[in-house]
């Protein structure tokens, strides 16, 4: 069951990549989307979700693989994330979701050598 937080975690953090690229630089493209793209509302609850999931799966893993610096590339991916929100309307959208498509995909490494850590350590310790 442990193992389903990081596989959601990689889920969301992709879905806020997707996102990002589409409410970033779409309207760029196609400037008439523009007005239909943009709530900053529906980033802050996406953040917060990402926030809430991640320390259910990273906490057990780190229990069972005790690889800090998987915690740290997390931390700093959900901080990225956080960033880009608190970002927006201070710089244009290009840059505050770019911080935010760097902080997920920093995450989704993070989930990703989460499983594979936890994965690994089950089978040489049993």
């Amino acid at each position: 069951m442990k193992k389903i937080w990081d596989r959601l975690g990689i889920v969301f953090s992709s879905a806020c990549v997707l996102h990002c690229i589409l409410v970033a630089f779409m309207p760029v493209v196609f400037p008439a989307i523009s007005a239909y793209t943009h709530a900053t509302w529906i980033h802050i609850v996406v953040a917060v979700v990402i926030l809430l999931t991640s320390p259910l799966a990273f906490i057990p893993g780190y229990k069972k693989h005790g690889l800090s610096w998987i915690i740290i590339s997390a931390m700093g991916g959900l901080g990225l994330i956080f960033l880009g929100v608190l970002m927006e309307g201070f710089v244009s959208d290009q840059i505050s979701h770019g911080i935010s498509i760097l902080g997920s995909l920093l995450l989704v490494f993070s989930h990703a050598k989460n499983l594979q850590h936890s994965h690994r350590h089950k089978h040489q310790c049993c």
